[in-house]
């Protein structure tokens, strides 16, 4: 099978195989299977998460080799669980009002390999929603390069690289401020001799430091609304002007009255811990 990155389309190669109704119907039944799991798990992404997956994937720092069924049976919830909540930051919408997400749970669906089921809360001002999901594996490449610490200290990393993942989590409908966070997710990690995968904090150091980014959207049940809604650990991605950090994330004031007070004067407040 050749996918056709730009264009959607999927070519299938041509198949030889004794005419009888048996062989018939299991080349159509797998022919159609192998486009629903390529439709659901990309093409169905939101536009501005489908760009962002295909922005990382053509970085030249990372091997073109797709890894994902070789990491499928491994679990990468370690990774996500590890955010320091004081540390996520998000937005929702096109003011880039505040959102703070924490995830509670992340467990591998033993039944589909690739597969997690999600909980956790969001807070937009002071309201407060549960939400529970699936995380879905899409990609796995490793990088070029040689994981390297800080002024080259030794550690125990032998390879780093990327996974991306597709999210849908879902608050409870019946809510007025209720909805559904879709989109893709980026996490940097890296492996020691014994096969062990870690969150990639080696380079957490640099200004631009970022990790498990969250781009996508969240919809409203009530009125089908679609807003921009982006967040992740220490950055967060495709955010514009709103932050002008150089050293540390620092939104621009003309955003503090949009939930984000706690960082006037170039300070930060911390949240206490209200996800509990």
């Amino acid at each position: 099978m050749r996918i056709h990155e730009n264009s959607h389309l999927y070519t299938l190669p041509s198949l030889t195989l004794p005419v009888h109704p048996f062989y018939s119907m299991l080349v159509s039944f797998s022919t159609k299977a192998a486009l629903v799991f390529l439709l659901t798990g990309v093409a169905t992404l939101p536009s501005e998460s489908e760009q962002y997956r295909r922005q990382v994937l053509a970085s030249s720092d990372l091997k073109p080799t797709e890894l994902s069924r070789q990491y499928t049976a491994r679990s990468f919830a370690p990774l996500w669980l590890h955010s320091d909540p004081d540390l996520v930051f998000g937005f929702i919408g096109d003011g880039y009002r505040r959102l703070q997400v924490k995830l509670l749970t992340i467990r591998p669906d033993a039944q589909q390999p690739g597969r997690y089921t999600v909980t956790g809360k969001a807070k937009v001002g002071t309201n407060i929603t549960g939400f529970q999901g699936t995380f879905v594996l899409l990609h796995v490449r490793e990088n070029k390069a040689r994981p390297r610490a800080a002024d080259d200290m030794p550690t125990k990393a032998v390879k780093a690289g990327i996974a991306l993942v597709e999210y849908e989590l879902r608050e409870p409908e019946g809510q007025p401020t209720a909805g559904v966070f879709r989109g893709v997710l980026c996490t940097q990690w890296y492996q020691d001799r014994h096969g062990k995968l870690y969150y990639n904090d080696l380079q957490n150091y640099s200004d631009n430091y970022e990790n498990n980014q969250f781009v996508g959207t969240w919809q409203s049940y009530k009125t089908g609304q679609v807003k921009r809604c982006n967040w992740g650990d220490y950055r967060m991605p495709n955010s514009g002007d709103f932050d002008q950090g150089a050293g540390e994330f620092s939104p621009q004031e003309k955003y503090w009255a949009n939930g984000w007070q706690a960082f006037k004067g170039g300070g930060y407040q911390r949240d206490k811990a209200w996800w509990k």
